[in-house]
């Protein structure tokens, strides 16, 4: 099982899967950062993997001039348990186009339409863009999709 993978459906890429064992493999090349995101994600995921004593410039992030339909994506990193992630695409009806298990450790960048079932009792960590802006406005549920 590959440390970081991209499930890709018709030239999109629908989520980015980065494993558990990733920061060990990072750690065994030699290098200190990677990013697992494209470079065109509006959630950019990096893991590190740096000695003692290294250190990162002290910086801001400036802030961007606009952003418009700005894609909304969510990070799930698994603490505990295991869920299956279902992935569905607009450009397809709305058809379950793959699925993903995530096991304890793995970390998750959804950049579609997805349902979860909780094969196991589950801890998991979620960040997505903000601010809430309510459930009507915020989601468009799938039909026949379970619940």
């Amino acid at each position: 099982m590959k440390a970081v993978e991209s499930v890709v459906y018709k030239d999109r890429t629908l989520a980015v899967v980065v494993r558990a064992h990733a920061l060990r493999e990072l750690r065994s090349s030699g290098n200190k950062v990677s990013f697992a995101t494209p470079e065109h994600f509006p959630l950019q995921v990096g893991i590190h993997a740096r000695p003692k004593g290294d250190a990162v410039s002290a910086h801001f992030h400036r802030p961007f001039p606009e952003l418009k339909n700005l894609p909304v994506q969510e990070f799930f990193h698994i603490k505990s348990g295991k869920v299956k992630i279902e992935l569905y695409d607009e450009r397809e009806n709305d058809a379950k186009v793959s699925e993903i298990i995530a096991e304890v450790g793995d970390t998750v960048i959804l950049n579609t339409g997805h349902g979860m079932i909780f094969l196991e009792d589950t801890e998991l960590v979620e960040l997505k863009q903000g601010p809430y802006r309510g459930r009507e406005e915020e989601k468009r549920f799938i039909s026949g999709a379970k619940k």
